[in-house]
Protein backbone atom coordinates (compact mmCIF):
# COMPACT_ATOMS: atom_id res chain seq x y z
CA UNK A 1 0.00 0.00 0.00
CA UNK A 2 1.17 3.31 -0.72
CA UNK A 3 2.25 6.03 1.97
CA UNK A 4 -0.16 8.10 3.80
CA UNK A 5 1.31 11.16 2.06
CA UNK A 6 2.12 9.20 -1.81
CA UNK A 7 -1.21 10.47 -3.71
CA UNK A 8 -1.37 8.20 -6.65
CA UNK A 9 -3.72 10.30 -9.32
CA UNK A 10 -3.82 11.66 -12.68
CA UNK A 11 -1.36 14.23 -13.77
CA UNK A 12 -2.64 17.63 -14.64
CA UNK A 13 -0.39 17.85 -17.65
CA UNK A 14 -1.02 14.65 -18.84
CA UNK A 15 -4.76 15.00 -18.39
CA UNK A 16 -4.85 18.82 -19.91
CA UNK A 17 -2.87 16.67 -23.38
CA UNK A 18 -4.74 13.31 -23.39
CA UNK A 19 -7.99 15.12 -23.22
CA UNK A 20 -7.92 18.17 -25.29
CA UNK A 21 -10.31 17.53 -27.71
CA UNK A 22 -14.04 17.25 -27.16
CA UNK A 23 -13.57 13.91 -29.77
CA UNK A 24 -11.48 12.08 -27.05
CA UNK A 25 -13.57 12.81 -24.14
CA UNK A 26 -16.65 11.71 -25.90
CA UNK A 27 -14.97 8.84 -26.62
CA UNK A 28 -13.86 7.85 -23.64
CA UNK A 29 -17.06 8.35 -21.91
CA UNK A 30 -18.57 6.25 -24.30
CA UNK A 31 -16.14 3.46 -23.38
CA UNK A 32 -16.87 4.36 -19.64
CA UNK A 33 -20.98 4.10 -19.85
CA UNK A 34 -20.90 1.15 -22.68
CA UNK A 35 -17.61 -1.18 -21.93
CA UNK A 36 -19.57 -3.72 -23.83
CA UNK A 37 -20.41 -1.40 -27.18
CA UNK A 38 -22.99 1.06 -27.35
CA UNK A 39 -26.57 0.13 -26.48
CA UNK A 40 -29.96 2.42 -27.43
CA UNK A 41 -30.76 3.90 -24.62
CA UNK A 42 -34.64 3.87 -25.49
CA UNK A 43 -35.03 0.05 -26.62
CA UNK A 44 -31.77 -1.28 -25.73
CA UNK A 45 -31.09 -2.09 -29.47
CA UNK A 46 -27.19 -3.13 -30.03
CA UNK A 47 -26.95 -1.65 -33.50
CA UNK A 48 -26.27 2.16 -33.69
CA UNK A 49 -25.07 4.23 -36.23
CA UNK A 50 -22.62 7.15 -35.14
CA UNK A 51 -22.38 10.93 -36.48
CA UNK A 52 -21.10 14.30 -36.03
CA UNK A 53 -23.26 17.67 -36.14
CA UNK A 54 -20.11 20.18 -36.52
CA UNK A 55 -20.37 23.40 -34.15
CA UNK A 56 -21.64 26.59 -35.75
CA UNK A 57 -20.56 30.11 -35.05
CA UNK A 58 -22.23 31.87 -32.34
CA UNK A 59 -22.12 35.46 -31.19
CA UNK A 60 -21.66 36.48 -27.91
CA UNK A 61 -22.84 39.44 -25.82
CA UNK A 62 -19.65 40.42 -25.85
CA UNK A 63 -19.33 40.41 -29.65
CA UNK A 64 -16.67 37.48 -30.31
CA UNK A 65 -18.00 35.26 -32.12
CA UNK A 66 -17.09 31.45 -31.53
CA UNK A 67 -17.87 28.08 -33.31
CA UNK A 68 -19.65 25.96 -31.03
CA UNK A 69 -18.38 22.49 -29.63
CA UNK A 70 -19.18 19.26 -32.30
CA UNK A 71 -22.09 17.10 -31.05
CA UNK A 72 -20.93 13.52 -31.13
CA UNK A 73 -24.68 11.68 -31.49
CA UNK A 74 -25.68 8.09 -32.12
CA UNK A 75 -28.77 6.95 -33.85
CA UNK A 76 -30.33 3.74 -33.26
CA UNK A 77 -30.93 1.64 -36.58
CA UNK A 78 -34.37 -0.26 -34.96
CA UNK A 79 -36.21 2.95 -33.59
CA UNK A 80 -34.33 6.41 -35.03
CA UNK A 81 -33.49 7.45 -31.44
CA UNK A 82 -30.61 9.70 -31.44
CA UNK A 83 -28.27 10.74 -28.25
CA UNK A 84 -25.52 11.42 -26.90
CA UNK A 85 -22.76 9.78 -24.38
CA UNK A 86 -24.04 12.24 -22.17
CA UNK A 87 -27.66 11.56 -22.27
CA UNK A 88 -28.99 11.38 -18.90
CA UNK A 89 -25.76 11.71 -17.35
CA UNK A 90 -24.54 14.81 -15.33
CA UNK A 91 -23.01 16.07 -18.32
CA UNK A 92 -26.41 16.51 -20.07
CA UNK A 93 -27.36 20.04 -19.24
CA UNK A 94 -23.60 21.52 -18.92
CA UNK A 95 -22.40 24.30 -20.87
CA UNK A 96 -18.60 23.71 -19.99
CA UNK A 97 -16.83 21.66 -22.31
CA UNK A 98 -16.39 18.00 -21.83
CA UNK A 99 -12.52 18.76 -21.36
CA UNK A 100 -12.88 21.27 -18.96
CA UNK A 101 -15.06 18.74 -16.97
CA UNK A 102 -11.90 16.36 -17.39
CA UNK A 103 -9.59 18.95 -16.40
CA UNK A 104 -11.58 19.30 -12.86
CA UNK A 105 -11.82 16.14 -11.83
CA UNK A 106 -8.22 15.45 -12.40
CA UNK A 107 -7.43 18.45 -9.93
CA UNK A 108 -10.26 16.91 -7.41
CA UNK A 109 -8.17 13.61 -7.34
CA UNK A 110 -4.76 15.46 -6.60
CA UNK A 111 -5.61 18.07 -3.79
CA UNK A 112 -5.28 16.34 -0.79
CA UNK A 113 -6.95 18.81 0.87
CA UNK A 114 -9.50 19.39 -1.55
CA UNK A 115 -9.88 23.14 -3.88
CA UNK A 116 -12.47 25.73 -2.75
CA UNK A 117 -14.52 27.07 -5.45
CA UNK A 118 -12.54 30.29 -5.49
CA UNK A 119 -9.52 27.97 -6.57
CA UNK A 120 -11.64 26.01 -8.76
CA UNK A 121 -12.79 29.34 -10.32
CA UNK A 122 -9.30 30.39 -10.92
CA UNK A 123 -7.94 27.39 -12.46
CA UNK A 124 -10.59 26.62 -14.76
CA UNK A 125 -11.51 30.67 -15.94
CA UNK A 126 -14.65 29.95 -14.84
CA UNK A 127 -17.70 31.83 -13.02
CA UNK A 128 -17.90 30.92 -9.37
CA UNK A 129 -21.41 29.67 -9.25
CA UNK A 130 -19.74 27.25 -11.70
CA UNK A 131 -17.12 26.36 -9.99
CA UNK A 132 -19.19 25.86 -6.63
CA UNK A 133 -21.70 23.58 -8.95
CA UNK A 134 -18.94 21.53 -10.15
CA UNK A 135 -17.11 20.90 -7.63
CA UNK A 136 -19.85 19.75 -5.52
CA UNK A 137 -21.43 17.63 -8.35
CA UNK A 138 -17.72 15.78 -8.60
CA UNK A 139 -18.36 15.45 -5.07
CA UNK A 140 -21.37 13.95 -4.92
CA UNK A 141 -19.66 11.26 -7.63
CA UNK A 142 -17.32 10.70 -4.92
CA UNK A 143 -20.25 10.28 -2.76
CA UNK A 144 -21.25 7.73 -5.26
CA UNK A 145 -18.85 5.82 -5.08
CA UNK A 146 -18.15 5.39 -1.29
CA UNK A 147 -21.56 4.02 -1.28
CA UNK A 148 -21.39 1.53 -3.45
CA UNK A 149 -19.29 -0.17 -1.21
CA UNK A 150 -20.79 -1.84 1.61
CA UNK A 151 -18.27 -4.23 2.91
CA UNK A 152 -17.74 -4.11 6.29
CA UNK A 153 -14.53 -2.90 8.06
CA UNK A 154 -12.45 -5.04 9.57
CA UNK A 155 -8.66 -5.95 11.45
CA UNK A 156 -8.52 -3.30 14.23
CA UNK A 157 -10.79 -0.51 14.21
CA UNK A 158 -10.27 3.09 15.96
CA UNK A 159 -14.18 5.07 16.75
CA UNK A 160 -14.08 8.85 18.02
CA UNK A 161 -16.10 11.73 16.98
CA UNK A 162 -14.94 15.11 16.37
CA UNK A 163 -17.14 18.71 15.81
CA UNK A 164 -16.51 21.03 12.90
CA UNK A 165 -17.08 24.70 12.26
CA UNK A 166 -18.28 27.52 14.97
CA UNK A 167 -16.55 29.09 17.91
CA UNK A 168 -17.23 29.37 21.19
CA UNK A 169 -19.98 32.10 22.39
CA UNK A 170 -19.72 33.37 25.50
CA UNK A 171 -22.73 35.25 25.48
CA UNK A 172 -24.20 31.98 24.94
CA UNK A 173 -25.54 30.20 28.85
CA UNK A 174 -24.45 26.87 27.48
CA UNK A 175 -21.30 25.16 28.21
CA UNK A 176 -20.42 24.16 25.02
CA UNK A 177 -18.83 25.07 21.62
CA UNK A 178 -21.18 25.84 18.21
CA UNK A 179 -20.21 22.96 16.63
CA UNK A 180 -21.61 20.63 13.84
CA UNK A 181 -20.78 16.78 14.97
CA UNK A 182 -18.83 14.74 12.70
CA UNK A 183 -18.52 10.36 13.59
CA UNK A 184 -16.34 8.32 12.52
CA UNK A 185 -15.10 4.87 12.18
CA UNK A 186 -11.62 3.65 10.62
CA UNK A 187 -9.49 0.41 10.00
CA UNK A 188 -5.68 0.72 10.84
CA UNK A 189 -4.13 0.73 7.03
CA UNK A 190 -7.56 0.61 5.75
CA UNK A 191 -10.60 2.23 5.03
CA UNK A 192 -12.68 4.84 6.71
CA UNK A 193 -16.17 5.48 7.23
CA UNK A 194 -17.78 9.01 8.51
CA UNK A 195 -20.97 10.41 9.11
CA UNK A 196 -22.25 14.03 9.89
CA UNK A 197 -24.84 12.42 12.80
CA UNK A 198 -26.92 14.88 14.69
CA UNK A 199 -27.16 14.15 17.62
CA UNK A 200 -24.07 11.95 18.67
CA UNK A 201 -26.22 9.81 21.05
CA UNK A 202 -25.33 6.23 22.30
CA UNK A 203 -28.25 4.48 19.81
CA UNK A 204 -26.95 6.38 16.86
CA UNK A 205 -23.42 5.33 17.12
CA UNK A 206 -24.17 2.10 18.43
CA UNK A 207 -26.44 1.50 15.02
CA UNK A 208 -23.33 2.99 12.51
CA UNK A 209 -21.60 0.32 14.21
CA UNK A 210 -23.48 -2.59 13.42
CA UNK A 211 -23.78 -1.07 9.81
CA UNK A 212 -20.34 -1.19 9.50
CA UNK A 213 -17.72 -3.23 11.74
CA UNK A 214 -17.61 -6.68 11.17
CA UNK A 215 -18.82 -9.19 13.25
CA UNK A 216 -14.86 -10.93 12.74
CA UNK A 217 -13.41 -7.43 13.55
CA UNK A 218 -10.27 -8.05 15.60
CA UNK A 219 -10.98 -4.88 17.81
CA UNK A 220 -12.36 -1.67 18.73
CA UNK A 221 -10.39 0.88 20.85
CA UNK A 222 -11.57 4.26 21.43
CA UNK A 223 -11.47 7.15 24.05
CA UNK A 224 -12.67 7.58 27.46
CA UNK A 225 -16.15 9.04 26.01
CA UNK A 226 -18.98 7.46 27.63
CA UNK A 227 -20.84 7.27 24.38
CA UNK A 228 -18.88 3.77 23.65
CA UNK A 229 -19.76 2.40 27.43
CA UNK A 230 -21.78 -0.64 26.34
CA UNK A 231 -19.78 -1.06 22.66
CA UNK A 232 -17.93 -4.30 23.55
CA UNK A 233 -22.04 -5.44 24.65
CA UNK A 234 -23.66 -4.35 21.89
CA UNK A 235 -21.78 -6.59 19.43
CA UNK A 236 -20.63 -9.25 20.52
CA UNK A 237 -17.12 -11.24 20.69
CA UNK A 238 -15.59 -7.63 20.05
CA UNK A 239 -12.85 -6.70 22.55
CA UNK A 240 -13.12 -3.01 22.94
CA UNK A 241 -10.71 -0.88 25.10
CA UNK A 242 -10.34 2.48 25.73
CA UNK A 243 -7.60 5.31 26.60
CA UNK A 244 -8.30 8.04 28.84
CA UNK A 245 -7.48 11.32 27.02
CA UNK A 246 -8.83 13.19 30.51
CA UNK A 247 -5.55 11.81 32.12
CA UNK A 248 -3.37 12.33 29.41
CA UNK A 249 -3.53 8.91 28.43
CA UNK A 250 -2.70 8.57 24.45
CA UNK A 251 -1.12 5.22 23.80
CA UNK A 252 -1.07 1.75 25.86
CA UNK A 253 0.64 -0.53 24.10
CA UNK A 254 -1.75 -1.60 20.62
CA UNK A 255 -4.71 0.79 22.76
CA UNK A 256 -4.55 4.57 21.03
CA UNK A 257 -7.27 6.17 18.87
CA UNK A 258 -3.76 8.03 16.95
CA UNK A 259 -4.86 7.07 13.24
CA UNK A 260 -8.39 8.51 13.57
CA UNK A 261 -7.13 11.67 15.37
CA UNK A 262 -4.72 11.96 12.66
CA UNK A 263 -7.93 11.38 9.78
CA UNK A 264 -9.67 14.30 11.69
CA UNK A 265 -6.58 16.99 11.47
CA UNK A 266 -6.49 16.03 7.43
CA UNK A 267 -10.48 16.85 7.38
CA UNK A 268 -9.83 20.07 9.79
CA UNK A 269 -7.03 21.67 7.51
CA UNK A 270 -8.61 21.01 4.34
CA UNK A 271 -12.10 22.37 5.58
CA UNK A 272 -9.85 26.00 7.56
CA UNK A 273 -7.17 26.05 4.77
CA UNK A 274 -9.24 25.28 1.04
CA UNK A 275 -12.63 26.92 2.35
CA UNK A 276 -12.47 28.63 5.99
CA UNK A 277 -15.89 27.63 6.46
CA UNK A 278 -18.55 25.52 4.64
CA UNK A 279 -22.38 25.06 4.90
CA UNK A 280 -24.04 22.80 7.75
CA UNK A 281 -26.34 21.40 4.36
CA UNK A 282 -23.78 20.45 2.75
CA UNK A 283 -21.38 19.09 4.71
CA UNK A 284 -21.94 15.44 4.33
CA UNK A 285 -20.85 15.76 0.97
CA UNK A 286 -17.32 17.77 2.15
CA UNK A 287 -16.69 14.36 4.34
CA UNK A 288 -17.61 11.82 1.52
CA UNK A 289 -14.94 13.60 -0.64
CA UNK A 290 -12.21 13.32 2.07
CA UNK A 291 -13.32 9.56 2.90
CA UNK A 292 -13.42 8.24 -0.87
CA UNK A 293 -9.17 10.28 -1.47
CA UNK A 294 -8.78 8.33 1.99
CA UNK A 295 -10.24 5.13 0.65
CA UNK A 296 -8.89 5.46 -2.40
CA UNK A 297 -5.23 6.99 -1.63
CA UNK A 298 -3.46 3.50 -3.20
CA UNK A 299 -6.13 3.38 -6.21
CA UNK A 300 -4.32 3.68 -9.83
CA UNK A 301 -7.62 4.30 -11.53
CA UNK A 302 -9.19 7.17 -9.08
CA UNK A 303 -9.73 9.69 -12.27
CA UNK A 304 -11.66 6.65 -13.99
CA UNK A 305 -14.09 6.02 -10.77
CA UNK A 306 -14.94 9.47 -10.76
CA UNK A 307 -15.87 9.79 -14.35
CA UNK A 308 -17.90 6.34 -13.82
CA UNK A 309 -19.65 7.59 -10.78
CA UNK A 310 -20.83 10.84 -12.81
CA UNK A 311 -21.89 8.96 -15.89
CA UNK A 312 -23.83 6.68 -13.99
CA UNK A 313 -25.24 8.94 -11.29
CA UNK A 314 -28.28 11.21 -11.20
CA UNK A 315 -27.65 14.60 -12.20
CA UNK A 316 -27.52 17.09 -9.07
CA UNK A 317 -29.51 20.03 -9.84
CA UNK A 318 -28.46 23.43 -9.06
CA UNK A 319 -32.19 23.91 -7.31
CA UNK A 320 -31.03 21.11 -4.94
CA UNK A 321 -28.31 22.21 -3.57
CA UNK A 322 -29.03 26.17 -2.72
CA UNK A 323 -32.32 24.86 -1.54
CA UNK A 324 -33.05 25.86 1.73
CA UNK A 325 -32.32 22.99 4.61
CA UNK A 326 -35.04 21.33 5.81
CA UNK A 327 -36.11 21.82 9.51
CA UNK A 328 -34.59 19.46 12.14
CA UNK A 329 -36.30 19.54 15.46
CA UNK A 330 -33.63 17.54 16.92
CA UNK A 331 -30.89 19.86 15.65
CA UNK A 332 -29.54 22.18 18.25
CA UNK A 333 -31.13 25.50 19.06
CA UNK A 334 -28.21 27.00 18.72
CA UNK A 335 -27.10 26.10 15.34
CA UNK A 336 -24.98 27.61 12.53
CA UNK A 337 -26.83 29.17 9.90
CA UNK A 338 -25.98 27.13 6.46
CA UNK A 339 -24.45 28.71 3.92
CA UNK A 340 -24.46 28.49 0.46
CA UNK A 341 -20.34 29.14 -0.48
CA UNK A 342 -17.47 27.04 1.12
CA UNK A 343 -16.03 30.37 1.03
CA UNK A 344 -16.54 33.29 3.03
CA UNK A 345 -15.04 35.49 0.12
Amino acid sequence: MAGKTHRIGPNLIETARVFASEQTCHDYLEAARWPDGVRCLKCDHDKVSKFTLKGKMKTYADGTTKPTPDRFLYQCLKCNYQFAATTGTIFSDTHLPLSKWMLAVAIMCNAKKSVSAKQMERDMGVSYKTAWYLNHRIREAMGIVGSGDDSQLTGTIEIDETYVGGRYDKRRKRDRFDKEPVFGMIERDGKARTYHMRPVTMRNVVEKIKDNVSISADAIYTDESTLYGTTAGCIKSHKHESVNHNNKEWVRGEVHTGTIDGYWGLLKRGIIGSFHQVSIKHLQRYLDEFQFKWNHRAAHDIFAQIVVALVIGSALRYKTLTRPQASDDSASENQVEPRVSDEPF
